[in-house]
């Protein structure tokens, strides 16, 4: 961790910490319940004949996800223990914010669309905070990024 480095991102390193730690333990709690081999789509969607999403996103889903759900499955699983452990440890961050990003914008137009209420304002703060991470690069404090990448030089020397 890079605690000499003076810098006023520790505020959103503990955002960071926090939202990493939230996604490794989702991540976790899916891996336990075997998620990817079970009925998921309805679970976290819903019927899909019946909602009322985007046409694109809508027909994407039962294209592509719907034929291969334990693909996605999985993808979904270890995405989310891989984002959230990298930004728990500050470890590329940037990269694994976008990662996040991408993957909390389509439960945002799935789960998050078909809910709404409280799971859609949790999937907007998320990707809100994810693409203030992308901006910000927090990993450099209290992060393993300050160590393996260390402080970039201001100006010409």
């Amino acid at each position: 961790m890079n605690l000499k480095e003076r810098t006023y991102l520790w505020y959103i390193a503990l955002l960071r910490i926090y939202v990493g730690y939230y996604m490794l333990t989702q991540g976790i709690r899916k891996f336990q319940r075997d998620f990817p081999k079970g009925d998921w789509i309805g679970r976290q969607i819903g019927d899909l004949a019946t909602l009322d999403l985007y046409p694109w996103y809508k027909r994407f889903l039962t294209v592509y996800v719907v034929p291969h759900s334990e693909l996605f499955g999985y993808l979904v699983t270890i995405g989310e223990i891989t984002v959230g452990a990298c930004l728990l440890l500050g470890l590329l961050t940037r990269f694994s914010a976008l990662v996040g990003l991408f993957m909390l914008i389509n439960y945002y137009l799935g789960p998050g669309m078909a809910r709404g209420g409280a799971v859609q304002a949790q999937q907007q703060t998320f990707i809100v905070a994810l693409t203030i991470f992308v901006l910000a690069n927090p990993g450099r404090t209290l992060g393993l990024d300050g160590l393996l990448f260390g402080t970039r030089s201001k100006g010409i020397r």
